[in-house]
């Protein structure tokens, strides 16, 4: 297993491995899509070094152990909501990334008065009708079990680095530094990943049981979307229109905003926080 970095707290029953630095409130929690570790914020963390930023990986990725089943909505819920109060956290603007979208979007309708603020970078959007398919809950184990060869990591590891030259504009050569190869070579990331996929769906479906039962707070809100296609636009219009945000198409990204436009992520930031600080002071 790779080494963790910063502490490893028990959230809700789940280990979460956390790093964050001292800054001005409200925080900042940035927020990994589906099988990510939080090295991918590196780039938009040095950018708000005078504020409060919290990032965190889910259990089994970047120093923790995989916990042995599929993810739920829930369990991202009530673990971030656990992670917040022990860093005493009171109020905090969420920068959600692809499939945290969901957590993010959950996490504010159920605690609202946590809440500052959102910034959805190309964040997951589904409009399902019907109930998604029931997941494979067997192959994370099987796979963990393949993955117990280092030649397997290894395998592993070139996948994470062809998929993240796919998703974003860094040259291949680049996506050798820093601790994110030894992360993916790891059996309990990889697994994780894996995990994430295969409960994504679900947790799709489940964010729309929590529409009905708590209101979207009215708190700023920006949509981030990279310029894939006009369909894609069209619906993250769409759900900028549900939250009542706004939205910015990035036509220079691709889905890995973070590594391809961090300023644009920080602009956003500070959008949300100005806003803030200004309702706060009409109040």
């Amino acid at each position: 297993m790779v080494d963790p970095q910063g502490p490893v707290l028990t959230c809700a029953g789940r280990q979460f491995h956390v790093r964050h630095h001292d800054g001005m409130e409200p925080a900042v929690l940035l927020m990994s899509g589906c099988g990510l570790a939080m090295e991918y914020w590196s780039g938009v963390n040095a950018r708000l070094s005078e504020r409060r930023v919290i990032a965190y990986d889910r259990p089994g990725m970047g120093g923790t152990t995989w916990p042995g089943h599929l993810p739920t909505l829930h369990d991202e819920v009530e673990s971030l909501a656990s992670l917040l109060d022990q860093v005493n956290v009171q109020r905090v603007v969420l920068v959600a990334h692809s499939m945290a979208s969901f957590h993010a979007e959950a996490l504010a309708r159920k605690y609202p008065e946590k809440i500052a603020g959102i910034v959805f970078v190309d964040g997951s959007v589904e409009w399902y009708t019907s109930r998604p398919k029931p997941s494979m809950t067997s192959l994370p184990r099987k796979l963990r079990m393949a993955l117990r060869t280092p030649t397997m990591g290894d395998v592993g590891g070139m996948f994470w680095r062809f998929g993240t030259y796919m998703q974003s504009n860094w040259d291949y050569s680049r996506l050798g530094y820093g601790r994110l190869p030894a992360i993916y070579r790891d059996p309990d990331s990889l697994v994780m990943a894996t995990a994430e996929s295969i409960a994504y769906a679900r947790q799709g479906w489940d964010l729309l049981k929590y529409r009905p039962k708590y209101p979207f707070p009215k708190v700023p809100v920006v949509v981030l979307t990279a310029g894939r296609n006009e369909d894609w636009i069209n619906s993250t219009a769409r759900y900028a229109q549900l939250l009542g945000g706004r939205q910015v198409v990035v036509e220079e990204s691709r889905h890995l905003m973070m590594l391809d436009c961090p300023d644009v992520i920080e602009d956003a930031v500070r959008s949300i926080l100005t806003t803030d600080a200004a309702a706060h002071a009409v109040s």
